[in-house]
């Protein structure tokens, strides 16, 4: 199977984003190209061989093919009647190339990859995609359809049996011979600024070209920047939500990964825990493995350097954390970095999308890393907060087993992490229907399942890995409030483990916003609390107190500072954090929060 790419347009609707660029060559608001993620997605479900046509600045789209992805096979038809004909004619000079079954679809097409290896999977061979849950677009493709059959696509047709239809179609070779017959006959009788469908139409009648339903899938296309905003915002949400998660044993569902998408040279930073199985020292030996574990607990930006040197002198074409959150924040960091000029400093420099695959294997119960498009390193003793959307990691193992090898402290501070996660989200000014469906599953699953937890029962170990993943899931877009931004400096000054920082001042933040808002102004800032407080069964009088409770049946210690460490966690807070809170806090009621919260000697 290879796949065809019609890419010979200019694009002009999109004004100023295809002023300098072919258009898929524009950036998504993740920061990855059109055609980037096209792309990559072929590549997943092991599609090498592209043919793409180009047109308006095609050398642009060929220095990129080769430069972004040198290890798939590029075949270029070039249109140089790009500005006066339409799909039509560039499929006609491309005829020499369709010796195969093809994946075809139009460069604009912003798509997942599940409805690719949905088409894959089928076995008729000739299919087409429509969607019969959402209303007929007035100026965009339909299909119509009879007893699974395609008979037609147009624009102008809205008949019952007529369908929101995308142009990306699987279709075998002797599919293609009679569309191409149908083009030659039109390119003939010189009609050649008429999509390609339009010959497509004539052939169907000789076809059986069925359909797949992509009403649980997403495919956009990118005509004007209505779209472009559109498409974009909404990409972004259905990834966060369909990220690929495999459980059970992280070395059996990695190698099973690996044979999918012929990974041969994996990066792999790891912890002390990746041993944890007897298996592992061979599981490496099967690949060649690059292995490297050289940082701190929290990790330091010199310590990202010889990582990125490793990972870029050897080539690889996968990187898997398999650690704690400072793990997957190195993984993280190395694969941001890895494109960016090593002689200037990585962060004063603007990142760019990298498409190097990224497998996370947690640990630990707590920091949601597997699902965020966040890390953390630290540069001269300063926190430094990463944020891109390349690393949201690809796929994530879930292997509960390795709870069970954790010291008991990180157990329990780990955990409350995630619950401090889920609650701070749900508050959060950025929280959106979504966000707080996970965080309230997440808080669900704590309220019965952390007794057990606390008691070393290992039958709930599954269901304590599906707190942090939704915690994770929530925070990852709506990035987290005041009790994280007070937690960073309390930790480096007491060296207690981050979940237990934060655990610490979370009711006290509560217990402070909920007395202080004003009922009639922040009606629903009151609705949110009282909403939040249902979830822990109780109403939001009481919650500061049932948290309170909570945190304690944890046992950790409550941390002592003395009053010249209070005054440097009051000015070192992350005011960026603070935006995302609900109530504006101020050094005052920071100070009230830090005094209730700890122990001041």
């Amino acid at each position: 199977m290879k796949a065809f790419i019609f890419n010979s347009g200019i694009g002009s609707r999109l004004g100023d984003l295809t002023k300098d660029k072919p258009k898929a060559l524009v950036e998504l608001k993740n920061g990855e190209t059109i055609l980037g993620r096209q792309l990559r997605i072929l590549r997943s479900v092991g599609i090498k061989h592209i043919v793409i046509s180009t047109g308006y600045k095609a050398e642009m789209i060929k220095d990129y093919c080769r430069k972004e992805f040198p290890e798939l096979d590029f075949t270029f038809v070039h249109n140089p009647k790009f500005d006066t004909t339409n799909s039509i004619y560039t499929m006609f000079l491309a005829e020499n190339t369709f010796q195969d079954h093809f994946l075809i679809m139009h460069g604009d097409l912003v798509f997942d990859e599940k409805i690719v290896e949905k088409l894959l999977v089928e076995k008729h061979r000739d299919l087409a995609c429509i969607n019969t849950n959402i209303p007929k677009p007035l100026k965009d493709f339909k299909g119509r359809v009879r007893n699974g059959k395609l008979h037609r696509i147009s624009v102008d047709i809205f008949g019952e049996n007529d369908y929101a239809l995308q142009p990306l179609y699987k279709l075998s070779f002797a599919a293609i011979s009679q569309w191409m017959l149908q083009i030659k006959d039109l390119v003939r009788a010189n009609v050649v600024n008429v999509y390609a469908e339009n010959a497509f139409n004539n052939a169907l009648p000789l076809l059986d070209v069925r359909v797949v339903d992509y009403k649980d899938n997403f495919i956009e296309e990118i005509d004007t920047l209505d779209d472009y905003d559109r498409v974009s915002d909404a990409v972004r949400l259905f990834d966060y939500a369909n990220q690929k998660v495999y459980n059970g044993d992280y070395l059996v569902r990695l190698d099973e990964v690996f044979k999918k998408h012929d990974f041969k040279r994996p990066f792999i930073v790891y912890n002390a825990a990746a041993y944890k199985s007897p298996e592992y020292p061979k599981f490496i030996k099967r690949y060649e493995t690059i292995m490297f574990d050289d940082y701190s607990p929290n990790p330091k930006y010199e310590e990202i350097m010889p990582g990125i040197k490793l990972f870029k002198e050897n080539k690889c074409d996968v990187i898997v954390a398999i650690g704690g959150g400072s793990t997957l924040d190195v993984a993280k960091a190395i694969k941001l970095f890895s494109k960016l000029n090593p002689n200037i400093d990585f962060l004063k420099q603007t990142p760019v999308y990298v498409n190097t695959p990224l497998i996370a294997i947690p640990t630990t119960a707590g920091t949601g890393s597997e699902t965020t498009r966040y890390a953390v390193i630290y540069a001269s003793g300063e926190k430094q907060s990463l944020t891109h959307d390349c690393i949201f990691p690809d796929i994530t193992i879930i292997d509960p087993t390795f709870l069970r090898g954790l010291p008991e402290y990180h157990r329990r501070s780990s955990l409350l992490d995630a619950l401090c996660q889920a609650i701070e989200s749900y508050w959060s000014k950025g929280a959106t229907k979504q966000t707080r469906e996970f965080s309230a599953r997440a808080i669900h699953l704590f309220r019965y399942t952390y007794k057990h937890y606390l008691e070393g029962h290992p039958f709930v170990d599954d269901r304590i890995m599906k707190i942090a993943y939704l915690a994770g899931q929530a925070i990852n877009i709506t990035a987290t409030t005041a009790p994280h931004a007070m937690s960073y400096k309390l930790t480096s000054l007491t060296g207690i483990a981050h979940g237990h920082a934060v655990s610490v001042t979370l009711p006290y933040t509560y217990k402070y916003m909920f007395d202080n808002m004003e009922v009639e102004k922040d009606k629903n800032l009151a609705q949110t609390f009282a909403n939040l407080a249902k979830i822990f069964e109780t109403d939001e009088t009481k919650l500061f107190e049932l948290l309170r409770t909570i945190f304690d049946e944890f046992e950790l210690e409550k941390p002592k500072v003395t009053e010249k460490q209070l005054m440097e966690l009051i000015n070192d807070v992350n005011t960026e954090r603070l935006q995302n809170n609900p109530v504006f806090l101020d050094k005052e009621a920071i100070s009230e929060i830090y005094r209730s919260s700890l122990t001041v000697v």
